[in-house]
């Protein structure tokens, strides 16, 4: 659950909690270690273009996560609001989403779960990237193409990159497929096998047998090229 929480010092901010086992002392105790690790992974990444992490707290078996406070809304709110996005304000948003991305991997972090649900937009049209839930210090062991991987299955189906569905390992390739997905869904109003249910898009994006999606011929070609490159298998 997220709520709204005012601080000492009169500031609004979010606060995210998680509510844990009781009965597993341990293992709960571990789960907490492990969001605490990544929580100050988090507020070490700062960026105008990422929400700011505060910290982090644990008390009666519940995880209580603060972060900035953004008022604008979500992407997936604003397209519902306004329908699919005209592309200069497709391309404005790209462009941040880009800048915090290629920050995040220089500084050895995945996102794994980006979207538009997951894009928060200031009013004055800046936007940033929350929910790390997934976000992860990549691995040290380096795979045969030299990428750093994390086999674990995050992120949410229609969004989610061919490696990340079959398990076979993901990287930072993973968000840019996933970047990818999100800007076809900002002009075009959903994402890429948005028709179908989500186990079925599962399938079709791990399999080679189905193509993957392409924008309609009706947008510029450097919009279809660039969501092409984006989204390769």
């Amino acid at each position: 659950q997220v709520f709204l929480g005012l601080t000492k010092t009169g500031e609004l901010i979010a606060v995210k909690q998680v509510d844990l086992i009781e009965t597993e002392v341990e293992e709960t105790e571990k789960e907490y270690t492990k969001i605490f690790q990544e929580v100050t992974l988090l507020k070490s990444l700062v960026h105008d273009n990422i929400v700011k992490y505060l910290g982090s707290t644990y008390e009666h078996h519940t995880v209580s996560i603060f972060t900035e406070f953004i008022p604008g809304g979500s992407l997936a709110t604003i397209i519902e609001r306004f329908g699919p996005l005209e592309l200069p304000v497709t391309a404005r948003y790209t462009r941040q989403l880009l800048n915090a991305i290629a920050y995040m991997h220089e500084n050895g972090v995945v996102h794994r779960d980006i979207k538009s649900a997951n894009i928060m937009l200031v009013p004055n049209g800046t936007v940033k990237l929350i929910d790390f839930g997934c976000a992860k210090r990549l691995a040290l062991r380096l795979s045969r193409s030299g990428s750093h991987l994390q086999k674990s299955l995050r992120g949410t189906p229609y969004w989610m990159a061919p490696e990340v569905v079959n398990d076979s390992g993901h990287g930072r390739k993973s968000d840019i497929w996933s970047l990818g997905c999100t800007v076809f869904e900002l002009v075009t109003g959903k994402p890429p096998w948005g028709d179908r249910e989500p186990f079925a898009a599962m399938y079709a994006i791990g399999s080679d047998d189905f193509p993957v999606p392409t924008l309609p011929e009706s947008f510029r070609i450097r919009v279809r090229d660039f969501v092409s490159q984006c989204m390769m298998r």
